[in-house]
C-alpha cells in the first residue's frame, strides 16, 4: 500500500448552527477541524488507508487542536509545522439545501516553506487538494516545487482545486494555475462549476475535451446527488450515487477524493471498469458524509460503507 501525501491548508471551520441562515444573519457557531487536504487524508484513513499531511498551523490552541485531530486519525504529522502566525479560519453557514455561505480568514497555512518538508522517497501518491496554494505566500512556491518533485519521482499525482468564489473575485490566476496542474496530474477531481470555469465552456463534455491531459489521466466531475461524470481512456460516463437526505455538504468532495485515492494507493487503476468501481465506491462515501454536520465528523468508515 502506498502512502497518500496531502499538501495544503489545515484550518478551523467555524460553522453556523443557525440552519438556513447566511453569515450576515448567523449568530451561533461551533468549532470544527477543516481544510480540504486534511479532510482528504482523514477520509483515506477512515477507509483503511495510510496518509501523511504537510502544512502549517498556528502555535496556538487551534493549531494544537488540529494536530490532535490528525494524531487521533493516525495521520503522519511529521510535516505539520507550527508557526507564530495564527491558525487559518473559515466561517461557514449552511443553507436549507445543504449548500454553504463561506468566508476565509487566512493565517499560518500560507507560510509553509518547501525546505521544511521531509518528502517521501518512494511509494507515495501526492494530493494537491486546494487552490489556497495558488493565493501566494510561501505555500504557493511550495506547491509548485512539490509538484515538480512528484513529477521527477514519477509519483501518482492528484489535483482538486476546491474553488471558492470568495477567494477569487478575479479568477484568471486560478484558471491559469489550475490548467497547469491539470496537465501534470494523473487524477483530476472537479466540481461542475470548476470544470466550466477553468475550461471556459458551457458543456461538461466540451470542457473535458479542452483540457490538456496526461496519457491515461482520470477526470472526475462531481455532480452532487446526480453522481460523478467519469472520463478515462476516452470513455465518458456518469457514475450514479446513492440517495440520502443531505444536511451539510461541507467536505463531501474531500470525502470523495480521499476514497478514490485510498483505492489508488492500494492499486493504480488500469482499466475503465476498475476506476469506475473506485468512483462508485467514492460516491457512496461522499453521499454518507453529507448526512451529518462537519466535514471530519461525517467521514464514514469502511465498516459503515459496507452496510450500504
Amino acid at each position: 500500500m502506498k502512502t497518500l501525501f496531502c499538501i495544503g491548508e489545515l484550518l478551523i471551520d467555524w460553522i453556523s448552527t443557525d440552519i438556513n441562515s447566511s453569515l450576515v444573519d448567523s449568530v451561533n457557531f461551533i468549532k470544527k477541524a477543516g481544510g480540504a487536504p486534511g479532510n482528504a487524508a482523514i477520509s483515506c484513513n477512515r477507509l483503511g488507508g495510510k496518509s501523511a499531511f504537510a502544512g502549517k498551523v498556528g502555535n496556538d490552541a487551534f493549531g494544537i487542536f488540529l494536530k490532535e485531530i490528525l494524531v487521533k486519525e493516525d495521520i503522519d504529522t511529521e510535516n505539520l509545522i507550527f508557526s507564530e502566525h495564527p491558525t487559518t479560519f473559515a466561517y461557514v453557514s449552511i443553507k436549507k439545501d445543504g449548500e454553504r455561505d463561506f468566508i476565509f480568514m487566512r493565517g499560518a497555512d500560507e507560510l509553509l516553506e518547501f525546505h521544511e518538508i521531509k518528502l517521501p522517497q518512494e511509494n507515495a501518491v501526492f494530493h494537491f487538494g486546494s487552490a489556497t496554494g495558488f493565493l501566494g505566500g510561501d505555500l504557493s512556491e511550495t506547491y509548485f516545487k512539490a509538484l515538480d518533485y512528484a513529477l521527477e519521482k514519477n509519483f501518482f499525482i492528484s489535483f482538486d482545486p476546491n474553488f471558492r468564489e470568495a477567494l477569487w473575485p478575479n479568477p484568471e490566476k486560478f484558471i491559469e494555475f489550475s490548467k497547469d496542474f491539470i496537465s501534470k496530474s494523473d487524477l483530476i477531481k472537479l466540481s461542475e462549476e470548476e470544470a466550466l470555469l477553468i475550461s471556459g465552456k458551457k458543456d461538461l463534455q466540451e470542457a473535458i475535451a479542452t483540457f490538456k491531459l496526461k496519457k491515461n489521466a482520470i477526470v472526475c466531475v462531481t455532480l452532487g446527488k446526480n453522481g460523478t461524470l467519469l472520463y478515462f481512456q476516452e470513455k465518458l460516463e456518469i457514475v450514479p450515487s446513492i440517495s440520502v437526505e443531505a444536511i451539510d455538504t461541507t467536505g463531501a468532495g474531500d470525502a470523495f477524493i480521499g476514497a478514490v485515492l485510498k483505492q489508488v494507493c492500494d492499486k493504480t487503476p488500469e482499466s475503465y471498469n476498475e476506476i469506475k468501481n473506485y468512483v462508485s465506491f467514492a460516491n457512496k462515501v461522499a453521499a454518507i458524509s453529507t448526512t451529518k454536520f462537519g466535514a471530519i465528523e461525517a467521514m464514514p468508515t469502511l465498516e459503515q460503507i459496507s452496510k450500504i
